[in-house]
């Protein structure tokens, strides 16, 4: 879908948000005729990017006598929902198909992908567990198991449940992309680009911008040629670096290729990120060109960036060949300040213990033992996730952002909890990478809860627009938990064990 397609769809979301949550459409509500023509009907239809015509089709489809019709035509109606951000409409979709069909390992699944897209991974693997239970090799549930496995770090039990997957389905492209990105998680770098381009080939002209953010993926996977990924050669050990805070950012003394700068520690990028001029000055070159996502207004938050490989990060004593970057290039104009140029241990494959009080900065595969006031379950997709509970009733995933200054909300969750007309929302000033982010308002009154008394009480919240991570991500995001929090505690984001400790520094 291109960028114009996304902005215009966002349209659609506000004219027809009622309308899906109550069921109310004029083609669902005709007899669907042959439910199998229908279906063939609302494939053509979102091909076209007609998403809201194609769900109608869908929901008409629905009716059908065979059950085979009926779950193909509910899985179409949850993605024409997913494909214009409708995340809670997807949701109910998806509920609504495993209601009908309880005994259906694929309606059971298709809840599953509603869910994981919400970004509610427990219920989410509830429900594949549900329909592997039901029919072990369905392909669409193995998908979603090999989906959460990855995002626990379970790489290589993800890829059998993949490969088994793909043998029961291969004509759905979706999981030649996760298999690609399994692969790349396993620094497996030539098997990841074919996964990608036979993901490519898969999807055609049907989405020829996924299409080629494939391509352009696989074509930087295989610029590595033999080097090794991430190959960190000064010594299996713990690395201990102070760092400093300036405006609200965690910054460590690294060199790049030998040149000295500041990195902003920052676990909200999947890839070093650094400035056209310090590429230059470095010799890092560019070797394809990706889309990236973040806070702003430009591109609808989706960034064109150069991507490139450090041949040699160091930070402090650790030293680590042929890394991976964003070169922030074009730069953006009209900034109050020069775009951070950063890092995250995440990204490098090491777990991470950072002291606000000591300011101290630990990187290892494998942290020392150690206690903590709070635990949270740790979702790894890319970026580190971690659940919130908003008001008392509204779960969401929240990246965990040492970049972020602030704690935020995103606007597309916030739109859907309950909410007082006569409390004024207060406009604010917030840009990103994706530059400035005219819709930003500060919300009053609003609990937080990540644990028992962990969180805000009745704070005014920064909301921003999200969309753009959660289309790049794949799940709603529904929040950024920033400085402003963080900076309250020691944390320790442990990649092994799956779990983010917090201990109060107060």
């Amino acid at each position: 879908m291109s960028h114009r397609s996304r902005a215009l769809a966002g349209l659609w979301i506000l004219s027809v948000a009622a309308s899906v949550l109550t069921g109310r459409f004029s083609l669902a509500a005709q007899s669907p005729g042959d439910p199998a023509a229908v279906l063939r009907t609302a494939d053509g239809l979102m091909a076209r990017e007609h998403y809201q015509q194609a769900f109608e089709a869908y929901r008409s489809a629905r009716t059908a006598d065979d059950p085979k019709v009926r779950i193909r035509a509910g899985a179409g109606a949850v993605q024409a929902l997913l494909r214009v951000g409708m995340f809670s409409a997807a949701q109910l979709e998806g509920a609504s198909i495993a209601a009908a069909d309880p005994q259906q390992a694929g309606a059971q699944a298709i809840d599953g992908d509603a869910l994981w897209s919400s970004g509610l991974f427990p219920e989410a693997d509830a429900r594949y567990a549900a329909a592997l239970a039901l029919a072990p090799e369905n392909a669409r549930a193995l998908h979603g198991l090999a989906r959460s496995l990855a995002s626990r770090q379970r790489p290589e039990e993800a890829l059998a449940d993949l490969r088994r997957a793909i043998a029961a389905d291969r004509t759905d492209p979706i999981f030649r992309y996760t298999l690609g990105m399994v692969y790349e998680q396993l620094r497996r770098y030539p098997e990841a680009a074919a996964a990608l381009n036979a993901y490519a080939g898969m999807v055609g002209k049907n989405d020829a911008d996924m299409a080629a953010a494939a391509r352009s993926r696989a074509e930087f996977l295989r610029s590595f040629g033999s080097r090794v990924p991430f190959q960190i050669v000064s010594g299996d050990q713990a690395y201990t670096v102070p760092f400093k805070i300036v405006d609200g950012h965690p910054i460590v003394q690294g060199r790049i290729n030998g040149s000295p700068l500041d990195l902003v520690v920052d676990t909200g990028t999947e890839h070093a990120v650094i400035s056209p001029e310090t590429a230059r000055l470095a010799d890092v070159s560019s070797q394809a060109t990706l889309d990236t996502a973040g806070v702003g207004d430009f591109g609808v938050g989706i960034r064109h960036m150069q991507i490139g490989r450090i041949d040699k990060l160091e930070i402090g004593s650790l030293r680590v060949n042929n890394v991976s970057c964003l070169i922030a290039s074009p730069s953006l104009e009209g900034m109050p300040a020069a775009e951070t140029e950063a890092f995250s241990p995440l990204a490098l494959g090491l777990s991470m213990a950072i002291d606000y009080r000591a300011r101290t900065l630990t990187l290892a595969r494998q942290l020392p033992a150690a206690t903590y006031d709070t635990t949270l379950q740790l979702r790894l997709s890319r970026l580190p996730i971690v659940r919130g509970v908003i008001n008392g009733s509204a779960p969401a995933s929240f990246v965990l952002d040492t970049g972020s200054q602030a704690t935020s909300l995103g606007r597309s969750l916030v739109a859907e909890l309950p909410s007082d007309a006569a409390v004024r929302r207060v406009p604010a000033q917030v840009y990103g990478r994706g530059g400035w982010d005219s819709s930003a308002f500060l919300m009053p009154y609003v609990d937080l809860e990540f644990a028992r008394d962990v969180g805000f009480h009745q704070t005014s919240m920064l909301v921003v627009r999200l969309d753009a991570p959660s289309w790049l991500l794949g799940f709603r995001v529904g929040g950024v938990i920033g400085d402003e929090f963080l900076s309250r505690y020691s944390m320790v984001i442990d990649l092994q064990k799956g779990e983010v400790g917090l201990q109060d520094v107060k």
